[in-house]
């Protein structure tokens, strides 16, 4: 792979959000809840990076057929409850291809789309600081690189974990 990809919006790409989250235990291990994500991927909007091929007559894609899910990189699924906000219900890019801008990217992609559609607030939940957990340390500094900003930390909205409600401005 030559490092260059494009992000597409989809819909119903539960396999590729259920391989990706099998490939993260640190962050997805928990079977009930990955079910949760694999399900809420086949009706929520799902963008997902997949990597452009080296030669044109090999591209595969929008308009182009569909993306076979060991192809995408990464996924993005946002739930949108109210016309003026969204949220990220899931953000996951494959291991091998962390820090290589997949999820800004989505990020991106996602947030452009929002406010074209007069969405003026994103948001997401994560694990809160008070858990002490360096993988979600990481996670959370990526989303406060990308503008999110901590709200409120909920000790009991998630059974035996803190949630951290994070917030962005569109």
């Amino acid at each position: 792979m030559s490092g260059t990809f494009t992000v597409v919006r989809t819909l119903g790409r539960s396999d590729a959000a259920h391989d990706i989250l099998e490939e993260l235990p640190e962050w997805f291990g928990i079977d009930r809840f990955t079910h949760e994500y694999v399900e809420a991927a086949a009706k929520f909007p799902n963008y997902v990076a997949v990597a452009v091929p080296e030669t044109a007559d090999s591209a595969v894609g929008p308009g182009g057929g569909e993306v076979p899910f060991e192809d995408v990189l990464g996924v993005l699924l946002v739930d949108q409850r109210y016309p003026t906000s969204a949220e990220v219900h899931l953000l996951a890019v494959r291991r091998k291809h962390h820090r290589a801008g997949i999820g800004r990217s989505l990020l991106e992609r996602v947030e452009e789309d929002l406010r074209a559609q007069g969405v003026r607030v994103l948001s997401v939940k994560t694990l809160g600081p008070s858990a002490s957990d360096p993988d979600f340390d990481r996670t959370r500094a990526f989303y406060t690189a990308c503008g999110f900003h901590p709200v409120e930390e909920f000790p009991d909205l998630w059974a035996d974990n803190p949630c951290l409600l994070m917030v962005k401005a569109l």
